[in-house]
């Protein structure tokens, strides 16, 4: 239970770092669309084989993602609409980072790259929909040991090295998400079967 912790103890310091920015009446909307502008600048360097820079511009939109919903939490301003936001627009900006990094592997002749990258973009996308899917269906999912944070700051340092990092990176980050949707599909099973069990459980209330 190590990552949870960690997770827990980030989003405390990063509500106290965001505190300055919800006092000043930032809307969290703003920023979850600056994330996405930044992403396709992001697709463009790693595109081009601009791969450091790609990958500073990486740890950066992957900042966004945190600062957004942080300051939703620390101003009050969070909505239902704005978790919905929040959610879609990673998705685009993620996929729109891969193709980039597709589109390298892909002129560049990397074709073992070019399949990790599309399984890892498979792998982040079922990430996401399980959990979604899970709590259409009143269970909560959020467990997982390789979430959206975990993987831009893997993708970011990946692209920051040399050539065997950032194939080292696609091999860990493309085993990583199918895990982590295996293991978001497996605790789902569990819940739906205790909730046959015992109907009146409480992880029937989304």
């Amino acid at each position: 239970m190590i990552a949870p912790r960690l997770q827990a103890a980030s989003r405390r310091l990063t509500e106290k770092l965001v505190t300055p920015l919800a006092r000043l009446g930032i809307d969290p909307n703003a920023l979850t669309i600056a994330g996405l502008l930044f992403s396709v600048p992001t697709a463009v360097c790693i595109a081009m084989g601009w791969l450091a820079a790609g990958g500073i511009l990486v740890l950066v939109t992957g900042g966004f993602d945190m600062l957004d919903g942080a300051v939703a939490r620390v101003s009050g301003r969070g909505s239902t609409f704005g978790a919905f936001f929040d959610s879609t627009l990673d998705r685009w900006g993620e996929g729109v980072i891969f193709t980039g990094l597709a589109w390298w592997c892909a002129a560049s002749g990397a074709r073992v790259e070019l399949v990790l990258a599309i399984l890892t973009l498979v792998g982040s996308m079922l990430v996401s929909y399980t959990r979604a899917r899970a709590e259409g269906l009143g269970v909560t999912c959020s467990v997982g040991v390789f979430q959206r944070p975990e993987r831009f700051l893997v993708l970011g340092l990946a692209l920051l090295g040399p050539a065997w990092l950032l194939s080292a990176g696609l091999w860990f980050m493309a085993v990583a998400t199918q895990f982590t949707a295996l293991q978001r599909v497996l605790h789902v099973h569990g819940k739906l079967e205790r909730r046959k069990q015992r109907p009146d459980a409480d992880d029937l209330s989304v």
